[in-house]
């Protein structure tokens, strides 16, 4: 048997795991003009390789989180990056958009359990103020990874063709498969595994508590907002304002930047602020910058730096805010830490995929649409925050 990881390294391993599907996502987002006019299909056709694969991700994250508290960590850890494997062979030999969607659809469902389990993992080992720093760290190393998926999708965009970056996913997916395999450990309990019946009483009485549903919702807007973004703004930065994908990737730094620094404020003031505190902080500074964006965005400035780095100060309040709603919502069934995991996630990817399949009607030909959604949710996810008491 291995010797145990240490916390570094636990959260490294962890990080890479969690990261397979953001990575995957936002690595894809880039190319998807060039997916859109090989097949010749419409932007909303062309979306469905986006909308498709979150609601995948959506169930699968209901489904793996209760199971993980029945059979423990490892193992459906392990499924979910073979599941993951399996549908990037699909997606890197697709001969149509269905048959990429449906590559995509699976790849989906195998990285949803690593997203899911990895903060199951977390409330295993820590309590809650050590867990909210804990799942920033983890944060904190997959933006280092999501910052460069944009910018390694959109050199790949320039120079080879699409299925490049799902040739790339493989040779990543089989690395970070090893070395879970290898190194991670099961941090459930032997013994603890509850039963389905009880499992399922548990997630049903948790999505009815007014305080696991606010948390639900504030991390919702989070992912709505995000993926609204990355989904519809390559085609404005590039169709509409004649740019180019190299360009998006680069600036799209900026946001990767700021939600990196709102995570590391957590790991070095959730303790001394609290929880509940700095969660507030986040969701204030995501509405106020959004604002702003929507007002530059609506007077017609769309240079690049208007559009991105009011977006790097929300990614800010972003990072603030996630870790803290994250750690609040597990927190809030300890016994049933995947259940929790689960039913936060599944509320988180509904909404973000049921928000890009609103918007995919929207024009992109300016940042005005996208601009107005993200200011409209930021600012209903700020006028929730009263109802929504400190604990």
């Amino acid at each position: 048997m291995n010797a145990p990881l240490s916390d570094r390294a636990l959260i490294l391993l962890l990080a890479a795991v969690t990261a397979a599907g953001p990575v995957a996502l936002n690595i894809y987002l880039p190319v998807l003009p060039k997916v859109q006019a090989e097949f010749a299909v419409s932007v909303a056709a062309a979306s469905t390789t986006v909308t498709a694969p979150l609601i995948a991700f959506a169930i699968g994250i209901l489904f793996y989180g209760p199971v993980s508290d029945r059979v423990g960590r490892r193992p459906v850890i392990l499924f979910g990056l073979a599941v993951f494997l399996v549908g990037t062979l699909l997606a890197l030999f697709a001969p149509s958009v269905g048959w990429l969607t449906a590559g995509r659809v699976v790849q989906a469902l195998g990285t949803s359990a690593g997203i899911t389990v990895a903060r199951a993992v977390m409330s295993d080992l820590y309590p809650r103020d050590k867990m909210a720093r804990m799942i920033a760290y983890l944060t904190m190393a997959m933006v280092l990874a999501n910052a460069l998926a944009p910018v390694g999708g959109g050199a790949l965009a320039e120079f080879v063709d699409w299925r490049g970056v799902f040739a790339l996913l493989l040779v990543g997916g089989i690395a970070i498969t090893w070395s879970t395999w290898r190194h991670l450990p099961e941090t459930r309990v032997p013994g603890t595994g509850s039963s389905a019946v009880q499992v399922l009483q548990a997630s049903a009485v948790l999505a009815t508590r007014p305080a696991f549903l606010g948390y639900v919702l504030q991390s919702g807007v989070v992912y709505a907002t995000f993926l609204v973004f990355i989904s519809l703004m390559p085609y404005v930065f590039v169709q509409g304002l004649g740019h180019s994908t190299t360009e998006y990737g680069s600036w799209y730094l900026a946001i990767a930047v700021g939600y990196f620094v709102g995570n590391w404020h957590v790991t070095r003031y959730a303790a001394r602020l609290g929880v509940h505190r700095m969660m507030v902080f986040g969701v204030s500074i995501q509405a106020v910058s959004a604002v702003i964006a929507w007002g530059a965005a609506y007077a017609g400035w769309w240079h690049p730096a208007w559009i991105f780095l009011p977006w790097a100060v929300l990614g800010y309040g972003q990072g603030l805010a996630l870790p803290n709603i994250t750690a609040s919502a597990v927190a809030l069934a300890p016994q049933y830490a995947g259940a929790a995991s689960g039913l936060l996630g599944f509320g988180q990817q509904l909404m973000g995929a049921l928000s890009i399949q609103a918007m995919a009607v929207a024009s992109t030909a300016t940042p005005v649409p996208v601009a107005t959604f993200v200011a409209a949710a930021s600012l209903f996810a700020l006028a929730w925050l009263p109802l929504m008491r400190a604990r």
